[in-house]
C-alpha cells in the first residue's frame, strides 16, 4: 500500500456483484484502493459488518477509527440498510441532507448515500443507486451545469441535468438483455467461439434504425441462415443492435459516457455512426469526485 499520505477516511462503492474501496487523505487525494468480488450476493446472512471488517483488516490494518462513506446497492432493500430514495428533481445538496448515518460495531461512523427515484408523466417509476454519485462528480469534473450522460452497464442509465439539477433519467436493460439473448435463447444456441467483428457490430448499429426491436433481434438468426452473418459474429451483431437502439433514445448530440473504457468504446463508436459526439470519463474518477462533493456539502450549512 502507498503510505505517502495518511489515510483519514474510506469510500465504498458496494454493488450487487462488486465491491470497491478507496482510502482517502484528509484533503481528498486517493491513497490506495482495493477491489473484491464481494457484492451483496456474496454476503451471507446479512453479515455486512463482518465482511467489511475482514476486508479492511487485511487491506489497511489499523482502520477502526476511519469514517466510511458508502454508495450503491448497499443502501437498498437487499443491502445493509434500506435507505429511502430521494425523488427528482434532485440537487447534490438533497443527497447530502438525506444520507443515512450509523455507528459501526468497531466504533467508527458510517454514512450511506441515498439513491434517487423518478416518476414520469405516466406515473411509472425508475430508480438508481450509485450512478447519482458519479453524475454529480461529472459536473465537478466538467465544470458544466447542464449535461446528458449515459452509464453503460448491465442496466444502463441515461441522465439529464439542467442547472445542476437531475430532472429525469431512464434505465435500459441493454447489458442484461444481451446476456439473456446470448445464453438463454435460440439465437445463442450451438454457437462456435465468438470473435471481435467491427463489421457485424456496425451492421447491428445501422440496422437498429428500423425499430421493432424484437423483430430485428430475430434477424441474428435469419442473417446466419442466409449467409449474411457468420456464426462467429452473432454476439457482435446483437451488441450493435442493442446499443444502437439505446443510443437512438438519447436527446442531445453530445453525450458523456461514464464507465469502463472497454464498454464505453462500443458506445463511442455507436455515437459516431449515429452522428453524435461523445466523451468518456472514468467511472472511478467521477465516483470519487462525487463523493468528495457530497462529503463537503454534508460539512456545510446545507445539513
Amino acid at each position: 500500500m502507498n503510505n505517502y499520505k495518511t489515510i483519514d477516511w474510506i469510500i465504498l462503492d458496494w454493488g450487487t456483484t462488486n465491491f470497491r474501496a478507496f482510502a482517502m487523505s484528509e484533503d481528498g487525494e486517493l491513497v490506495d484502493r482495493v477491489e473484491h468480488k464481494l457484492g451483496l450476493l456474496q454476503v451471507q446472512d446479512g453479515n455486512f459488518a463482518d465482511q467489511l471488517q475482514a476486508v479492511l483488516s487485511d487491506w489497511l490494518g489499523e482502520f477502526e477509527h476511519l469514517p466510511i462513506y458508502m454508495a450503491g446497492m448497499v443502501g437498498s432493500a437487499q443491502g445493509w440498510v434500506n435507505v429511502p430514495y430521494v425523488s427528482t428533481p434532485v440537487k447534490l445538496e438533497n443527497l447530502a441532507r438525506n444520507t443515512h448515518q450509523f455507528t459501526l460495531p468497531w466504533g467508527a461512523e458510517a454514512t450511506i448515500i441515498p439513491g434517487i427515484s423518478h416518476c414520469d408523466e405516466s406515473g411509472s417509476y425508475d430508480v438508481m443507486r450509485g450512478e447519482e454519485v458519479q453524475l454529480f462528480g461529472l459536473l465537478e469534473i466538467t465544470g458544466k451545469s447542464t449535461i446528458e450522460a449515459a452509464f453503460p452497464g448491465t442496466h444502463c442509465k441515461h441522465l439529464q441535468l439542467t442547472d445542476n439539477t437531475l430532472s429525469s433519467f431512464k434505465t435500459y436493460m441493454t447489458g442484461e438483455l444481451f446476456s439473456a439473448l446470448s445464453d438463454h435463447t435460440i439465437l445463442g444456441r450451438g454457437l462456435p467461439e465468438q470473435y471481435p467483428s467491427k463489421a457485424a457490430f456496425e451492421r447491428g448499429i445501422l440496422e437498429s434504425e428500423a425499430g421493432n426491436l424484437t423483430n430485428q433481434i430475430f434477424k441474428a438468426r435469419t442473417h446466419r441462415l442466409f449467409g449474411l452473418l457468420d456464426d462467429s459474429e452473432v454476439h457482435e451483431y446483437l451488441s450493435g443492435l442493442l446499443i444502437g437502439n439505446e443510443i437512438r433514445e438519447l436527446n442531445t448530440q453530445h453525450i458523456y459516457l461514464i464507465g469502463s473504457k472497454s464498454l464505453c468504446m462500443r458506445y463511442e463508436r455507436t455515437c459516431q455512426l449515429l452522428n453524435k459526439t461523445s466523451e468518456h470519463i472514468s467511472g472511478d474518477e467521477s465516483f470519487l469526485a462525487g463523493m468528495l462533493k457530497i462529503k463537503e456539502a454534508m460539512n456545510n450549512d446545507y445539513v
